[in-house]
């Protein structure tokens, strides 16, 4: 785990053999954009799908951190960087409205640029090799001060919250959670917890619930490029002719 999450911020992501690469001098593949550009990798291994019911850091990962993953998301152009614009672009590919949007692009990108910036210039841009400068209080606790994934800590959360055993939480078990995690004192951590739960039940609930195999995947950086490749097919269904 140490080696994982200790080395250079470098990342390959995994492909299928025979998938399209970058070309010889390091561009996009002739005919398209670049490989994951706009839509993350062609293929991520879900630490669910590891066979590590303790949930050590998926292959995937390489040497960046689960909540560096969970955040590349939003990095659309994979230079490291989360631009506000990036932030509103990667939003809207997860469905959300264009209003919404840009304000939440707003409030994530003012909250957290300056904590992850390399000075003490303000700045609206979020740099992803330091957004662990960025947890705030009132979490869970399943990413540590690092970034990297507490599979301890994950299990605490279905232990504690789960109160009808059934692999999932509900809305009531999501806002217990919320207040029953709050710190004392601590408004903006709560606001930001409260806030970040509620948009993933919004984007990810089934049947009124969060799956823990779905919160694993939100965990380990995979749940946001399967939601926006089904919005992706849900858009070319609804626009092929009938």
């Amino acid at each position: 785990m140490d080696k994982l999450n200790g080395g250079p911020r470098t990342f390959e992501p995994t492909r299928p053999s025979g998938a399209p690469g970058r070309s010889a001098d390091g561009g996009p593949p002739p005919g398209g954009a670049a490989l994951g550009e706009g839509r993350g990798p062609d293929t991520f291994v879900s630490a669910s799908a590891t066979g590590d019911v303790r949930g050590a850091q998926p292959a995937a990962l390489g040497d960046r951190t689960a909540l560096e993953m969970h955040s590349a998301f939003f990095d659309r152009n994979h230079d490291g960087i989360i631009t506000l614009r990036e932030t509103y672009e990667g939003l809207r590919a997860l469905g959300i409205g264009r209003v919404l949007s840009a304000w939440f692009a707003l409030v994530i990108n003012g909250a957290l640029g300056l904590p992850t910036s390399r000075s003490f210039v303000p700045t609206l841009s979020i740099t992803l090799e330091n957004i662990h400068r960025a947890k705030h209080a009132s979490d869970t606790g399943v990413y540590d001060k690092d970034g990297r994934f507490d599979p301890q800590k994950f299990d605490e959360l279905f232990a504690r919250w789960d109160k009808d055993r059934d692999g999932a939480l509900n809305a009531r078990e999501l806002v217990a959670r919320t207040l029953g995690d709050r710190d004392l004192f601590d408004v903006f951590g709560f606001l930001a917890s409260a806030g970040e739960w509620a948009v993933l039940y919004a984007l990810a609930g089934e049947g009124g619930k969060l799956t823990r195999e779905q919160l694993r995947r939100m965990y380990d950086g995979t749940l946001f490029y399967e939601l926006e490749r089904e919005k992706q097919a849900a858009r070319r269904s609804a626009s092929a002719p009938a």
